[in-house]
């Protein structure tokens, strides 16, 4: 059991230490969520399966999904040159 706790916290740790150095944005979403999945895990060793649902839903899933969702948008507004700003000069 010890070994688990060692091993997610390592993977944490570099998780959270590797998104800071990854060259895209997609990368660190991904990490970002594993680091959040790991979180998850330390909570369903903790007996607290409630929070570790909430966390793997959320955290995981949902705030991974946005990032992505985000990232795609961003990349279409700069390809299209769309900009809100522009629009208020009109």
């Amino acid at each position: 059991m010890i070994y688990l706790v060692i091993v997610m916290t390592v993977i944490m740790i570099v998780g959270s230490i590797a998104i800071l150095f990854q060259k895209t944005l997609r990368k660190a979403a991904l990490i970002s969520g594993i680091v959040s999945l790991m979180a998850a895990g330390f909570f369903v060793l903790m007996k607290a399966y409630d929070v570790a649902i909430t966390e793997a839903s959320i955290g995981a899933m949902l705030t991974t999904a946005l990032y992505f969702f985000s990232i795609k948008r961003i990349e279409e507004i700069e390809k299209t040159g769309e900009s809100e700003t522009r629009d208020e000069g009109k």
